[in-house]
């Protein structure tokens, strides 16, 4: 099959399909479709941005969805197609002949390049080879959104929608650089998505980002390293920071009722906080888009003076534009437990 697939992609090809030339942030120069209609994207953050943008065009994912995501958030038309793994990664298992099965335009991958330049190369060019199909990728952190936006208004030609979600993420990074610049004595922050929250985010970890982005300290060092820390509740006394964020409802009724947590500061001035999680943490899990309107969150509970925005208000727009969901504001409320 996989040859009889090859053989369909290459007649198109050289039948003048794949007519344009793309040079990924790679610097790789990629033969791609001139009109893209069948995408799929490499990798959590890949699918939720290209969701955002064109969610018609996706052929399958790269991951499942979250539970509410599948269920209530995302379109119907999206939520059954096929998952077809992911390329990089300890849990890498990307069903190849699958994928070519869908007959893609083209595979876009994005985020932070992985390992070296030349290795990644080497990686994208050999996974282009085994599927016979354009595999481009776009560097993509928190900063860089509306850049990704614009680009991918521009290859994907959804150039107004692409402006429309590069310009609210804008405005989000825009205010929290501006509040950054206002701040002199930073709240100090724990964060953890554990169950016990007990297993903490450090400093400088892509899942805490958030919470350096608004202009708040974590109060876990970098050096506890780059993934989830077991931590004492002797070091979180120690520690002893003004807010705690968690993300998991059982953490934070643990929080509010262990006698343990009683002696923490944060507790006491009644400054803990339940991340809202649906379909996705404002905060991380993935790491991705999320991340706008969890600026806006955060920023507006630790330094609303700074951040002076309507949070439900902005709540239901992010949700319009990024998942084309419409909530009520009674459904925002509950979201962002208010």
């Amino acid at each position: 099959m996989r040859k009889a697939i090859a053989i369909i992609l290459l007649i198109t090809s050289l039948c003048g399909i794949y007519a344009a030339e793309y040079t990924d942030d790679l610097g790789r120069t990629v033969t791609i479709p001139d009109t893209i209609e069948r995408v799929v994207p490499s990798g959590n953050l890949s699918q939720m941005i290209l969701y955002s943008i064109t969610p018609e065009k996706i052929v399958g994912w790269s991951s499942q969805l979250s539970g509410s995501a599948k269920e209530e958030y995302f379109s119907q038309d999206t939520v059954n197609l096929p998952v077809f793994g992911t390329f990089y990664g300890r849990k890498a298992n990307l069903n190849k002949e699958a994928l070519m099965a869908a007959a893609p335009d083209i595979v876009i991958d994005m985020g932070e390049i992985k390992g070296s330049k030349e290795s990644m190369i080497a990686d994208l060019d050999s996974l282009q080879r085994d599927i016979v199909t354009p595999v481009i990728f776009i560097e993509a952190y928190l900063d860089n959104t509306p850049d990704v936006y614009r680009k991918l208004g521009a290859l994907l030609e959804e150039e107004e929608r692409g402006e429309r979600l590069a310009a609210f993420a804008e405005d989000a990074i825009e205010m929290a650089r501006s509040a950054r610049e206002s701040i002199t004595s930073p709240v100090t922050v724990y964060y953890s998505s554990s169950p016990d929250g007990l297993e903490a985010i450090a400093e400088g970890n892509f899942h805490g980002e958030v919470i350096e982005k608004v202009g708040a300290k974590n109060v876990v060092p970098s050096a506890f390293g780059e993934s989830n820390n077991a931590v004492s509740m002797e070091q979180l006394y120690l520690w002893d920071p003004d807010v705690i964020l968690l993300s998991d409802s059982e953490a934070y009724e643990r929080a509010l009722s262990d006698d343990m947590w009683s002696m923490l500061r944060a507790v006491e001035e009644n400054r803990v906080y339940l991340v809202p999680t649906e379909p996705y943490s404002f905060i991380d899990s993935p790491p991705a888009t999320n991340r706008i309107i969890g600026i806006y969150w955060l920023g507006n509970l630790l330094y609303p003076e700074l951040y002076p925005v309507d949070i439900i208000q902005k709540t239901i727009d992010y949700y319009w534009l990024y998942y084309n969901y419409s909530l009520s504001e009674e459904h925002t409320e509950s979201i962002l437990g208010l």
